[in-house]
């Protein structure tokens, strides 16, 4: 699939959306044959969408009143509220062949066997109506999992936990994915660009935010999260924040746009500005970074064991001035990326998790992010790219200009 714009068209391919719905309902079925899942609930609202196409909407996640019911040899159970009508949802989502309901309760709202009643005979509705009152039941994305699993064990199921299940099924994509992934990039590549000519002297952390997350907003986002803005002394150590700190001339300016969503799908996108004129020392660690960045995606094929990407960063913590590898897990990162901002596989040095072991494949989207700083220095650099694994190698998502670092004149 080429490049396309983000409206549909009667004479060209562009994002196929029943493909896209149902090969994430095949990966999903076929990860809980894999874990031994009869039965996966998910009150988390990535999740949600992944396995039916529903968006549970930012102020309505906290409360986990709204979930998704997947039994292996059926179809998605939906208790949600994007429309205040069960009714109309299934009119506007009608490859959920109706069911589609009013949302039984909240399960962080209430703290008993009794107030979780409802939703427990939901659940177990739709797991005895298909038989599989015999094999666990996934919990996934619910605070009150342990309450639940109580409740399930009353009714003669048992329940086990279905994150990693949900983990595996989202770490391939198919083209359709990898096409949402791209246009979250290339409408972040506009955004830089809107930030970039913003930078001057006087401008506030939070209005470049304000920029940046207008022009993601106009240009077809679904959703976004507050990305990061810091700068001058607050890129060493780097701040994940922003706040109303003024720009000033010479000043490093961090940006992170993370979380910018098309149709689901996260970039998450790091380029360092300089407001005005670079000095040799930043033009000297962005070289830095970029290279270490560079070096660790050379390792990206499918087929290469994920950990070899390590090769290409530094092997010691004493690089950025420390002794231990947790003080600086953030400095040099691969994540998978998807419809969460995070997702497998992980590659922290200081947690490594399961990832160690797995291989490259063709359809992952990962992120690569470093930083780059003197330990008590004023000035650090942060630069991502986001990818997908090709047979050869990798595809690049994220165009913005990263091989110098970007003077903003004024």
């Amino acid at each position: 699939m080429s490049e396309f714009g983000t409206a549909g068209t009667d004479r060209l391919e562009t994002i196929n959306y029943p493909r896209m719905r149902e090969y994430r309902l095949s990966r999903t079925r076929e990860m809980m044959k894999k874990h031994g899942i009869g039965t996966i609930v998910t009150w988390d609202g990535w999740d949600m969408r992944y396995i039916a196409g529903v968006y549970a909407t930012i102020p309505c996640r906290w409360y986990e009143g709204q979930f998704v019911v997947l039994p292996v040899n059926g179809d998605p159970y939906v208790y949600a509220q994007t429309s205040f009508s069960a009714y109309k949802m299934r009119e506007e989502m009608p490859w959920l062949n109706d069911k589609i309901f009013a949302p039984p309760g909240s399960t962080k709202m209430n703290f008993t066997l009794d107030g979780i009643a409802n939703i427990i005979d939901a659940i177990e509705s739709v797991v005895r109506d298909h038989g599989l009152q015999n094999e666990p039941v996934g919990l996934d994305g619910c605070t009150s999992e342990f309450l639940l699993g109580e409740a399930l064990a009353a009714r003669g199921l048992k329940a086990v936990d279905a994150k990693q299940c949900m983990f595996d099924a989202r770490m391939i994509k198919n083209k359709d994915e990898v096409e949402c992934c791209r246009m979250a990039c290339t409408i972040a590549d506009a955004a830089f660009q809107a930030i970039k000519e913003a930078i001057k002297p006087g401008v506030k952390e939070c209005e470049l935010l304000g920029i940046g997350m207008e022009r993601l907003y106009a240009l077809g986002c679904d959703e976004t999260q507050e990305f990061v803005v810091a700068s001058g002394p607050r890129t060493n150590p780097l701040h994940i924040d922003y706040t109303d700190r003024m720009v000033r001339p010479g000043d490093l300016v961090v940006i992170d746009i993370n979380g910018a969503s098309w149709q689901g799908y996260k970039s998450c996108y790091y380029r360092t500005f300089v407001c005005g004129k670079a000095s040799e020392k930043q033009k000297e660690n962005h070289r830095k970074c970029r290279d270490m960045m560079y070096a660790g995606m050379s390792y990206i094929k499918a087929g290469n064991l994920c950990a070899d990407s390590y090769k290409g960063f530094p092997d010691s913590p004493a690089y950025w001035g420390y002794d231990n590898w947790a003080d600086v897990s953030p400095y040099m990162l691969i994540h998978g990326l998807g419809i969460s901002l995070h997702e497998r596989p992980w590659l922290y040095k200081s947690s490594d998790l399961d990832s160690l072991d797995l291989r490259y494949e063709e359809g992952m989207v990962l992120a690569i992010e470093n930083w780059v700083g003197d330990r008590g220095g004023t000035d650090g650099v942060r630069l991502e790219e986001n990818v997908v694994v090709t047979k050869d190698g990798y595809d690049l998502l994220t165009k913005y200009p990263v091989d110098e670092l970007i003077e903003c004149e004024f």
